[in-house]
């Protein structure tokens, strides 16, 4: 018996921007934890725990462990989480606010070798309307070329 459902609508992870709800960050802190780890055990997807403040109303705890390439420079957490939408997952859609890491990526570095991991652990509250979850995405930055600037990825 086929237990699969199809989807309609979008395909799993396409991201629908909608209304932004303000937030603020209350305090952040960045570690490096190791690295020089290999690849294969490493994951692409950071490791995300979220949970209310049972200090402040309507604040969060952001707990993220990454791996990003051993020459990752300027790792930080963008200000701005106030970005909003929904996200098709496999069980329907899901409203979610946008957390983005960014980090430089040294053109001298084209080739991964070996991982860092990081943690970032993160306190936001929330002004307008509460989302169920957090969409966290890595940002490259551009970097300095011989030849200029090279222009931005984005790993989603």
């Amino acid at each position: 018996m086929d237990t699969q459902q199809p989807l309609a609508g979008s395909a799993t992870g396409t991201f629908l921007a909608t209304e932004p709800s303000k937030a603020k960050i209350k305090t952040q802190s960045i570690r490096l934890l190791a690295s020089g780890l290999m690849g294969q055990l490493s994951s692409k997807e950071p490791l995300v725990s979220l949970r209310k403040s049972g200090d402040f109303q309507n604040c969060y705890d952001v707990n993220l462990h990454m791996y990003l390439p051993d020459h990752a420079r300027n790792v930080h957490l963008d200000e701005n989480i106030s970005d909003c939408g929904t996200i098709e997952i496999w069980n329907g859609p899901i409203e979610v606010r946008d957390v983005n890491i960014l980090y430089d990526n040294p053109a001298g570095h084209p080739e991964i070798y070996a991982y860092s991991l990081w943690e970032i652990k993160f306190r936001y509250c929330v002004e307008g309307r509460e989302m169920p979850a957090i969409r966290v995405r890595y940002v490259i930055g551009d970097p300095e070329t011989t030849n200029g600037t090279v222009t931005s990825v984005e790993k989603t």
